[in-house]
């Protein structure tokens, strides 16, 4: 009498990829069809288009928190109340060109 005979399989199938439970199985076969290729290129796009640009976003976030400081900190860090508009625009601008995406 074998251990699969007893115990049973030590692949557990869920879905399309088996499973094993000592961890990932390196050899399972991968979806690499041309149809399947074409759809996650689709995905890519259709996700890249629903996207929107975050940058507003976030430079509200940041004059929200620059306003939340108080006056001394502000001036600590070399701003005043009325510059935190153009600091929370120049820092998105900064982390925007440090990733490798232009801005329009």
């Amino acid at each position: 009498m074998s251990n699969s005979e007893v115990f049973g399989s030590p692949m557990i199938l869920t879905g399309q990829r088996p499973v094993s439970p000592f961890g990932a199985v390196p050899f399972a076969p991968q979806r690499n069809t041309v149809p399947a290729r074409l759809f996650r290129f689709l995905a890519s796009l259709l996700r890249q288009a629903l996207t929107s640009d975050e940058s507003p976003r976030r430079i509200r976030k940041t004059a929200v928190a620059l306003s939340r400081l108080d006056d001394r900190t502000l001036r600590d860090i070399g701003l005043n109340r009325a510059s935190i508009i153009s600091a929370a625009h120049e820092a998105e601008l900064r982390r925007s060109s440090r990733s490798g995406r232009a801005r329009t």
